[in-house]
């Protein structure tokens, strides 16, 4: 009797055990999943010599060699060292998953990794494994017009290719030539071209090029990512998102760039990034795109970036805080502005830190905003005075009033990332068709935006100015009551500042709650702040190493509210990994084995019972 007692309650045990494990959310498993499946696998060996093949059941493969071509579906591992070698996805071959498992691989005048055009590719870096892809010099075209096998990037993803990056492994990538990876375009004739990046620690040296670029889309889901570029760190033509709502996003470092988070349209929902630019920070652009609608949003995440000489968030459009911490710092004195927007910046949630050298910024801050503070601007954006909601620099919408035409079809604010093909293996080789302008043709600008700005007016436009007060002269205190310099707008402190590179400074309320308190990360003459937690009308008290500078009244409606976003609602928005899969899966199997073992003690307890 007493064993079985003793096997009653082991059996209670694990059954509460595995209760605890099934109410563990699915994302808990799937963070830390990968889930590739190398039974039947092919395995291949690099030296510098030769490649060894294990054969398994994927045998569609062609060696010659140092150089692989992958010609079917299937899982390949591949591992070794090789001074002088090359992995190729043939065209329009889809269900390919590569697994590097330790693989040093160095590619002289071409791509280690090719998945050319129309190929479904994802490359899997081993649990426990370092893997190190490198090229030369001559892997540059503009450089070596004579070297036919230039492919631009170390790993090159051509037109039409859907390739995933992930893995628990790292991965190391040293361009020597021209990009780190290169993702193609979506064009009719190669389908939808697409890049998701996630799980992976990566690293890319990038000295001459960008680091990551793409043509069409890219989505870096999670990972831990630490980049140095000569030009852009992370570049799309179009889209480029980061992180998802609900998830914690990646972790991005990037050391050295000239530009930092680039495209024409830029989405940040989460993650913790920092960067050190030598230009833009973030920059919603595309010279190539004439009259396009630029949008660049950041609904969550951590930020944390500074410039040497650029403007710190830059929008050919439009510009909208929703959520998350921005702090951004820029050094330039010049026209280079922290936050600098052509259409309206919106300001609904988060807290937003901008701050540096120039006098102002050249924004319009939209009427619905939440509540925020100027300090050190007394000519908005280097322009005295302003338009109510103005903070310098153009009205909003293009620099000649014209509205920028809409995106081409099926490309507006509501598009979702790309989708994964079914499963982890890419094996879905169905290509959607892609949006109409998206081949590299260009939306036809709006009649007038060629540049042209329109005729300003003749001087004061002959009015004679007012006449002021009795017994006022010019130079007398004209301020509007509240304390306001005539044309300044709500929030704005009209007394110049001076903060110290390095110097503490912190915005106090009125009742001396500090709402924040950083480091200068450059001398600065102008700070914006803006939170949720601020009060719309109540005033807020600049000080720096002890020493009071500025007061300014917050501005902004005051009804900015701090919400918990809707998971649920996002799950269709956000690339379908293999990882989600896994965590439903072995949520699944779990109660499963949940429901076996409660049939175990109904079994031992009735024999019990009889016994």
């Amino acid at each position: 009797m007493a064993k079985a007692n003793s096997l009653s309650r082991w059996l209670a045990a694990a059954m509460a055990a595995l209760m605890l494990l099934a109410l563990l959310p699915a994302r808990v498993w799937a963070a830390e999943s990968t889930a590739y499946d190398t039974d039947g696998a092919t395995a291949f060996t690099f030296t510098d010599i030769a490649i060894t093949a294990k054969d398994g059941d994927c045998t569609g493969y062609n060696i010659d060699g140092t150089a692989l071509t992958i010609e079917a579906a299937g899982t390949y591992i591949v591992s070794g060292s090789c001074q002088s070698g090359s992995i190729t996805v043939k065209k329009g071959v889809t269900g390919v998953t590569l697994v590097l498992s330790g693989l040093t691989l160095t590619a002289d005048g071409t791509a280690a990794i090719a998945c050319n055009k129309s190929s479904g590719v994802t490359i899997v870096a081993q649990d426990g494994t370092a893997n190190i892809l490198s090229d030369t010099e001559t892997n540059n075209d503009d450089s070596y017009p004579d070297n036919t096998n230039a492919e631009n990037a170390v790993i090159k993803c051509k037109d039409g290719s859907q390739v995933t990056l992930c893995g628990s492994g790292s991965l190391t990538v040293n361009a020597n030539g021209k990009n780190g990876i290169k993702s193609g375009a979506t064009t009719d004739e190669e389908g939808e071209a697409w890049l998701v990046i996630r799980d992976l620690t990566l690293t890319i040296s990038a000295p001459v090029n960008d680091a990551i670029n793409a043509e069409a889309s890219l989505t870096i889901l999670s990972g831990d990512l630490t980049i140095d570029a000569g030009d852009d760190a992370v570049h799309s033509d179009y889209y480029l998102t980061v992180g998802a709502a609900g998830t914690d996003g990646p972790t991005i470092t990037v050391n050295s760039c000239n530009e930092g988070l680039e495209a024409a349209d830029l989405s940040i929902a989460g993650g913790n990034i920092t960067i050190h630019a030598g230009d833009d920070c973030l920059n919603a652009a595309n010279s190539d795109l004439t009259g396009y609608a630029f949008t660049l949003s950041i609904s969550g995440g951590t930020l944390v970036m500074d410039t040497t000489s650029g403007d710190g968030i830059d929008s050919n459009g439009t510009l909208s805080i929703s959520g998350g911490t921005v702090v951004v710092w820029t050094n330039s004195t010049a026209d280079n502005q922290p936050l600098d927007a052509d259409g309206t910046l919106s300001i609904s949630g988060g807290t937003v830190l901008a701050a540096g050298g120039s006098a102002g910024m050249g924004i319009t801050l939209s009427g619905d905003s939440q509540p925020y503070v100027m300090f050190g601007s007394t000519g908005m954006g280097g322009m005295g005075g302003g338009r109510p909601g103005s903070i310098g620099g153009q009205p909003g919408g293009s620099s000649d009033g014209t509205t920028p035409p809409e995106k081409p079809d099926g490309t507006d604010d509501s598009t979702t990332p790309p989708q994964l093909p079914s499963g982890s293996d890419s094996s879905s080789d169905s290509r959607t068709t892609p949006p109409s302008g998206s081949n590299g043709s260009k939306p036809t600008p709006p009649s007038g935006s060629n540049g042209s700005k329109p005729t300003p007016p003749d001087g004061s436009g002959g009015t004679t100015p007012p006449e002021l007060p009795d017994g006022q002269t010019p130079s007398q205190d004209s301020r509007q009551p509240g304390g306001q310099m005539p044309g300044q707008m709500d929030g704005q402190s009209g007394s110049s500042i001076s903060i110290s590179k390095g110097s503490t400074f912190t915005i106090r309320s009125s009742n001396d709650t500090a709402v924040y308190t950083g480091e200068a990360v450059y001398d600065a003459r102008f700070v914006f702040f803006s939170s949720a937690a601020m009060t719309s009308g109540e005033t807020y008290t600049l000080t720096s190493s002890g020493t009071e500078l500025a007061t300014a009244t917050a501005g902004g409606t005051g009804t900015a509210a701090v919400t918990t976003p809707d998971t649920s609602a996002d799950t269709a928005d956000t690339p379908q990994t293999s990882g989600s899969h896994a965590g439903l899966y072995i949520t699944l199997g779990t109660v499963a084995v949940l429901g076996a073992a409660a049939a175990m003690v109904v079994v031992v307890l009735r024999k019990q019972k009889k016994a």
